[in-house]
C-alpha cells in the first residue's frame, strides 16, 4: 500500500493498519473511508505518494487538473491522466462479450452526453463537426438538457451518426432516450451501432424503454467515476462485474432488501494513477448484491459481482415505515407506465412527495393520477404529481431523479 505508507493525508490512518502479516482484505477493512470532503480539504499534496513530483508531471503534460461534475456534492478537483483512464477503459471492455468483440482502441465511437461533462464545448455555440471529432471519437451534443434541443439540432445529431457510423455509441441514458424518442415519434431511421454503452448517469428503465424504441444494439451498462476510472461493466448476462485490472472494490452492507438482495455502499481503490492515491473512496452510490452469489453464466468470477447499481446514496428517500427507497425502486414503479418519459421526485422534511413527470405526446391526466396513486401506495405519504415539459438539470447537465430535504441539508 504505497499510498497509505507515504501519501501525507494517510498519516492519521496508519495506526489503524494491522500490517502486512494479515490478509489484504482485512487491512483495507480496518481503514476509514475516504470522502469527497477529504479530497477537497487535502488535494493535491495530501494524496501524492513519496517520490512523485506532481509539478513536473503537470509541466510535462502527463497529467492535468480536472473538476468532477458535482451533481450531488460540490465539485472535486483532481489530477487527470489520460493514459491511466484509457488503460482502465480498455480493461473494462474485456468483461462484456459484445465490447470485447468490437472494441480495440481504434474503433469509431460517438458520444452523446452533457457537453459540460465531456468533449469540446463553447456555451452558446454549436461547434463544427471537425472540432468535435477527436481521433476516433465524435462528440454529438452541444446543449445542456435535451429538452432544449431544437428539431434541427436533433436531426443534425441523427445525421452525424449516420455519416460517422460509429461501432460503439457511448451515451448518458437521459440524453439518448430523448434522441430515440425524437426519432421514433417522427418515424425517422436511426443508424444502428454494434454496441451502446450507457454511462454518466443512472440507466433508469423509463429511459431504457425509450431507447429501445429506436435502437436495437445491445445495451451495456458501464460504471465508474472521474476519481476511480472504470469500476464495473455489465456482462452479456446483465450482471455488473468488477474491473479487477484497474481497481479494488469493497462492498459495505447496509441492509437486506425485501427481495433478499443485500444493499450496500461501495469503497473503491483505483490502481496505477501516476500522481494520486485514493484509498477506500466512497464513490457515493448504492448497489445490490445477491445474498448468496451464484456463479454468473458468463463465466467471469474475479472480483465483486453485483446484481445492479441502484442510484446515488444522496438520492435515496424513505417510506412512512422507514424503508429506504432507492432511485431504482422508484424507477421500477414509474417505468410500468410507458407514457412516462422522465420523472423527478422531491421528498419534503415531513415525508410528502412532489413528483414531476415528462409524458409522451397525447398522454393525459389519468397517467399523472395513476403514477400518483402508485407512489402513494409505496410510500404511504401524500403524493402530488404534475406533468411538466422538461426535467430540471444540474449545473453539469445531468439530472437527479430523486432528492429529499433531509439529504440536501446533510450534504458535505
Amino acid at each position: 500500500m504505497r499510498g497509505l505508507n507515504t501519501a501525507p493525508f494517510y498519516a492519521a490512518w496508519r495506526g489503524a493498519d494491522p500490517g502486512p502479516s494479515v490478509p489484504l482484505e482485512t487491512r483495507y477493512a480496518a481503514l476509514p473511508v475516504l470522502t469527497k470532503a477529504d479530497i477537497r480539504a487535502h488535494f493535491p499534496e495530501g494524496f501524492v505518494p513519496a517520490g512523485t513530483d506532481y509539478k513536473a508531471e503537470l509541466a510535462a503534460g502527463r497529467i492535468s487538473y480536472v473538476s468532477t461534475s458535482g451533481s450531488t456534492e460540490d465539485q472535486v478537483v483532481l489530477f487527470w491522466s489520460q493514459t491511466w483512464w484509457d488503460a482502465s477503459e480498455a480493461a473494462s471492455w474485456q468483461m462484456n462479450a459484445h465490447l470485447r468483440r468490437v472494441a480495440d482502441g481504434s474503433h469509431r465511437e460517438a458520444v452523446l452526453a452533457s457537453p459540460q461533462c465531456v468533449g469540446p464545448y463553447r456555451p452558446g455555440e454549436v461547434l463544427p463537426v471537425a472540432e468535435r471529432t477527436l481521433g476516433r471519437l465524435l462528440f454529438l451534443n452541444q446543449t445542456l438538457n435535451p429538452a432544449n434541443w431544437s428539431a434541427d439540432e436533433a436531426r443534425r445529431m441523427l445525421s452525424e451518426l449516420d455519416v460517422f457510423r460509429p461501432v460503439v455509441l457511448e451515451a448518458d441514458p437521459f440524453y439518448l432516450a430523448a434522441l430515440a424518442s425524437f426519432a421514433a415519434d417522427r418515424g425517422l431511421s436511426v443508424f444502428q451501432p454494434e454496441v451502446i454503452t450507457l454511462t454518466y448517469s443512472f440507466p433508469a428503465r423509463v429511459f431504457l424503454n425509450q431507447i429501445r424504441r429506436a435502437f436495437r444494439a445491445p445495451l451495456v451498462s458501464s460504471y465508474g467515476s472521474t476519481e476511480t476510472g472504470y469500476v464495473f461493466m455489465a456482462c452479456e448476462c446483465g450482471r455488473m462485474h468488477q474491473n479487477t485490472a484497474s481497481c479494488h472494490v469493497e462492498f459495505l452492507p447496509l441492509e437486506t432488501r425485501p427481495s433478499g438482495a443485500v444493499l450496500g455502499r461501495l469503497a473503491v481503490t483505483p490502481f496505477g494513477h501516476p500522481a494520486q492515491c485514493l484509498l477506500r473512496f466512497d464513490i457515493g452510490d448504492l448497489a445490490e448484491r445477491a445474498e448468496r452469489t451464484a456463479p454468473c453464466p458468463c463465466g467471469r468470477n474475479g472480483g465483486l459481482t453485483l446484481e445492479r447499481i441502484v442510484g446515488r446514496t444522496a438520492d435515496a428517500t424513505r417510506t412512512r415505515n422507514g424503508q429506504r427507497m432507492t432511485v431504482a425502486d422508484v424507477d421500477a414503479r414509474v417505468a410500468e407506465f410507458p407514457e412516462v418519459r422522465g420523472f423527478q421526485i422531491n421528498q419534503s422534511g415531513s415525508g410528502d412527495l412532489a413528483v414531476r413527470l415528462c409524458l409522451a405526446p397525447g398522454a393525459g391526466s389519468e397517467i399523472v393520477r395513476a403514477v400518483e396513486n402508485t407512489l402513494a401506495h409505496a410510500y404511504l405519504f401524500p403524493v402530488k404529481a404534475e406533468a411538466v415539459a422538461a426535467l430540471a438539470h444540474e449545473a453539469s447537465g445531468k439530472v437527479r431523479l430523486a432528492r429529499s430535504v433531509e439529504r440536501q441539508g446533510a450534504r458535505a
